[in-house]
C-alpha cells in the first residue's frame, strides 16, 4: 500500500510541475484580480483579510495534521531535523494565515475565485511538503549531521533573510495607509523597495529557494517553481499598475520589478 502512495506522490509532483508551467503562461495574459490589480469582473468578492485567512490557513493546518498522523501511526520515528524543517515552514504560514490578515488596513476585496485557487494550491502544497518530510523521504536521509551540512546552513540563511525582507516590506506597505478605512495605494519607500517595486515578493521567493535547499527535496523545488510561476508575473503586473497610477513619480525611481539588478 505504501508503495502505491509513494508512486502516486511522485506522479503528483510531476503533475504539479506541469501545472505550474501552464499557470505561468496563463498569467502572462490574465492578471489575478486582488490587491492593486483588483477587478470586479472576477465575480463575487469578500474582504481581503478574510480571503487571505481562508486561502492560506489550509497549508498550515494540513501540515500539522500530516505531522500528527505520521506520529500517531508511527510511519517514521520522530526526527529532530525534519521537525525543525517543519517549524521553518509553519512559522511562515502562521504569520501569513493568521497574523498578516489581522494587520491589514483598508477594506479591499478579493474575488472568491482567487481564494478557491489559492485554497487548492495550498492544500496540494501541504501534501507535497508534508508528504516528503513525514512519509516519503528515505530512512536516514536527515541525520543529525544535517544541521551542519552546507544545504541546511545555506538554505537557512536564505530562508531567514527572505523572511526578514518579506516581513519588513509588508510592514512598509501596511504603514502607507493611515487607518483601517484608507483604501488608497501609495508608492512604498525604504528597505528593498529601493531596488524593486515588489520587495515583499522578492523576499518570499528567496525564502522558498532557501527552503528547497535546506530540505534538499524535489517537493521544495516544485514549490519554488510554483512561487516563480505565480509571483514573477504578479510583480510585473504590479509594476505596470504603479506606472499607470503614479506615472513619472514612479518610473523615475528606476526600480526593477522583483529581482534587484536583474528583472
Amino acid at each position: 500500500m505504501m508503495e502505491f502512495w509513494e508512486l502516486f506522490y511522485y506522479y503528483f509532483l510531476a503533475g504539479m510541475s506541469i501545472l505550474a508551467v501552464i499557470i505561468f503562461i496563463a498569467i502572462q495574459f490574465i492578471t489575478p484580480a486582488y490587491g492593486i490589480t483588483f477587478n470586479p469582473k472576477w465575480g463575487v468578492s469578500i474582504r481581503s483579510n478574510v480571503g487571505w485567512m481562508v486561502m492560506e490557513s489550509p497549508v498550515f493546518i494540513s501540515m500539522l495534521l500530516l505531522f500528527l498522523l505520521s506520529m500517531k501511526y508511527d510511519v517514521k520515528p520522530f526526527n529532530v531535523v525534519t521537525f525543525t524543517i517543519f517549524l521553518f515552514f509553519q512559522v511562515h504560514y502562521i504569520e501569513r494565515s493568521f497574523i498578516f490578515p489581522l494587520l491589514m488596513k483598508g477594506n479591499s476585496k478579493m474575488p472568491i475565485s482567487i481564494i478557491i485557487l489559492g485554497f487548492f494550491f495550498n492544500s496540494c502544497n501541504a501534501f507535497m511538503q508534508g508528504g516528503w518530510l513525514f512519509f516519503f523521504s528515505p530512512e536516514g536521509f536527515y541525520p543529525i549531521s544535517w544541521f551542519w551540512s552546507w544545504q541546511f546552513i545555506v538554505g537557512s540563511v536564505l530562508f531567514i533573510t527572505g523572511m526578514v525582507i518579506n516581513l519588513h516590506s509588508d510592514d512598509i506597505i501596511r504603514h502607507l495607509r493611515t487607518d483601517k478605512n484608507d483604501n488608497n495605494y501609495y508608492i512604498p519607500y525604504g528597505g528593498f523597495f529601493k531596488y524593486v517595486s515588489s520587495a515583499n515578493y522578492f523576499g518570499e521567493i528567496l525564502e522558498w529557494i532557501g527552503f528547497a535547499i535546506l530540505s534538499w527535496s524535489l517537493a521544495g523545488v516544485v514549490f519554488v517553481l510554483w512561487s516563480f510561476a505565480n509571483i514573477v508575473p504578479r510583480a510585473a503586473a504590479i509594476y505596470k499598475r504603479y506606472s499607470l497610477f503614479f506615472g513619472d513619480e514612479f518610473t523615475k525611481l528606476n526600480r526593477y520589478k522583483i529581482f534587484p539588478f536583474v528583472y
